[in-house]
């Protein structure tokens, strides 16, 4: 572990309590759209909306950013997102709650995920960036280990509007330790055809393989909880499947930083293939399931852990951090937009949804061509 930058290990601790509260919203939300009788097109098509929303507004980030600074912008984020669950809990159908949630979510994420990932990237130290990493995914994996589980209990007992209110206090109390954090300067000052012309385009692939990859974990996660049909059940097996991530991700921190980058990125994705495609295919008991969320915890931490020393690396040595993260946020967007919308209309012209999550494949062979060359280049 490495706990050597002071700006690092605040905003990792940022990281694992606003991760507390994120991934109670990442859990249960498509399941309690899902439990208002809104179909799962509709869903898919809503979260579609909101990142059309994003992608078209995301500049207003890459302004505010530079007009206030990362650390300020990052802060504002958070407030921003805090009342995110709030709105989610106003959802009561197909409604103009709904439009509102996916317009709001679209504000948040841009103004959140561009400078966090813009400041992690020139706060942290390259020759450490595989430690610190995984220090981040280990200490971000405990805090997320009692969320699922949580949010499964509180959802059986209170109901959903005491989850709700919970991780908004939760994500405001993560807010804390980014006021501690120093701020740092954004780099070379260029306008977007200079950025266009001089940045390195390898984030915005790789972003864009990530989220086509998205809709198998989105998918996933309707379908287990359809399997188990049990709140404390589903959210105990996704806490079980966060749980054997924790000691792995500093493990193989270490292991990136010695040089070890290629073969982890093809152990990663490979296995996490294997998994992808066995949970369509025939993945349906609780015994098979356990398996498959031990064996894609860690085949994801491979993926995740070499993801994010690459994109971070590489955005450190760009001519500007924040440009090369606005092209990498447009990236996801516009993989996330195709997997999401060919979703919605595989589901509606009848495709079983769980068949559908093969789809999110060609995400795992984009990451892969991207991040291969990037660690025979660099050797890391």
């Amino acid at each position: 572990m490495d706990f050597t930058n002071k700006n690092i290990n605040l905003l990792t601790l940022h990281s694992g309590i606003w991760r507390f509260a994120d991934n109670i919203l990442t859990v249960f939300s498509a399941i309690y759209l899902l439990s208002l009788g809104i179909s799962f097109p509709v869903v898919a098509l809503v979260i579609v909306c909101s990142i059309i929303f994003r992608l078209l507004t995301r500049p207003l980030s890459l302004l505010l950013s530079n007009k206030i600074g990362l650390k300020k912008a990052l802060i504002l984020g958070v407030l921003i997102g805090s009342g995110l669950f709030l709105v989610l809990g106003k959802v009561s159908g197909f409604n103009y709650w709904l439009l509102f949630y996916g317009l709001y979510t679209a504000l948040y994420d841009i103004t959140y995920w561009l400078p966090y990932h813009s400041y992690y990237a020139i706060a942290g130290d390259e020759e450490k960036r595989g430690k610190q990493v995984g220090t981040q995914l280990g200490t971000v994996a405990i805090f997320q280990i009692l969320a699922p589980i949580a949010g499964g209990l509180i959802i059986t007992h209170l109901g959903y509007w005491p989850l709700y209110l919970s991780a908004t206090i939760i994500t405001l109390v993560s807010s804390i330790p980014l006021f501690f954090i120093k701020n740092i300067s954004l780099g070379i000052p260029l306008n977007f055809k200079e950025a266009f012309k001089n940045i390195d385009k390898r984030g915005m692939l790789m972003m864009m393989g990530d989220g086509i990859l998205y809709i198998h974990k989105f998918i996933w996660t309707i379908v287990l909880f359809n399997l188990v049909g049990n709140y404390v059940v589903f959210g105990g097996l996704k806490t079980f499947e966060l749980l054997i991530t924790t000691v792995m991700a500093v493990v193989l921190g270490y292991l990136l930083d010695k040089g070890k980058g290629k073969k982890i990125i093809v152990i990663g994705l490979l296995v996490s293939g294997i998994v992808i495609i066995a949970r369509a295919l025939w993945i349906n008991t609780i015994p098979l399931i356990i398996i498959s969320d031990v064996i894609l915890a860690l085949s994801y931490l491979f993926y995740l852990s070499s993801f994010y020393v690459g994109l971070y690396n590489m955005a450190k040595k760009s001519k500007n951090t924040l440009w090369f993260h606005f092209f990498g946020e447009l990236g996801w967007d516009i993989g996330a937009i195709v997997a999401l919308s060919t979703s919605a209309l595989l589901f509606y012209l009848g495709v079983p949804l769980r068949f559908i999550m093969l789809f999110s494949l060609p995400g795992l062979f984009i990451v892969y061509y991207v991040l291969k060359r990037f660690y025979t280049v660099e050797k890391v």
